[in-house]
């Protein structure tokens, strides 16, 4: 029987979803490497960094290994092209090797987290504190609770995970970037220029293991 090519046409026809993005650049770099390409690292009142090291996991291959010990920093990555928050959703995987039980992050004396992603918008460069939102792996705070930092009330901090929730494996989170900003900032965001991760434990002091993997952006449609 010979095909009319309908079929064949439509497919060809068809629209295609826009391709994902991929953020972070851990897939860019080489195992043993400190820090993926075009990351920058601001130590906090400017001690020491923790140590970090990109290595390879048997599920998500590439990504980027924290350990902190009374260490804090911020770890950025400015994008190549800027993105609308109204285009899409952000992506990402996780994990701590476990929770820091006198953590308290509404407290100046003990606000300390292993795993913060870090979601710069507008411009002026990462650190220069724009408006910032810090998806954050907490202690006792309850989940979907956010506050202003206590350094500016341009940044901000979104609970995402607290010590209820399994350690010592991946988690995968997916938010609506224009939807939070407009919720916690009661603004429409500029374009979102960087994203990083923090990894705190000076304050109590402590220590601790975390890891970041993928980072993606999700195009709507």
């Amino acid at each position: 029987m010979v095909g009319t090519g309908v079929g064949r046409a439509s497919v060809a026809g068809e629209a295609r979803a826009p391709a994902e993005l991929r953020l972070d650049r851990i897939d860019r770099a080489a195992p043993g490497d400190k820090l993926p390409p075009g990351w920058d690292v601001r130590p906090v009142r400017g001690e020491e960094p923790p140590t970090t090291e990109v290595v390879t996991d048997s599920l998500l291959g590439n990504v980027l290994r924290f350990e902190s010990v009374d260490q804090a920093a911020f770890y950025g990555n400015e994008l190549a092209e800027e993105l609308d928050p109204a285009g899409g959703r952000l992506r990402w995987s996780w994990k701590v090797g476990g929770t820091l039980p006198n953590a308290d992050l509404r407290a100046p004396d003990a606000d300390d987290s292993l795993a913060r992603v870090m979601v710069v918008f507008g411009t002026g460069g990462l650190f220069s504190r724009p408006h910032i939102l810090f998806y954050t792996w907490g202690n006792a705070e309850q989940v979907d609770t956010d506050f202003p930092s206590r350094v500016s009330d341009k940044m901000h901090i979104v609970v995402l995970r607290n010590a209820e929730d399994p350690t010592g494996r991946w988690v995968t989170e997916e938010r609506d970037l224009l939807a939070d900003f407009r919720a916690i900032f009661g603004e429409e965001p500029d374009p979102v220029s960087g994203i990083g991760f923090m990894s705190d434990t000076e304050n109590l002091p402590t220590e601790g293991v975390s890891f970041l993997g993928p980072v993606i952006w999700e195009p709507a449609g």
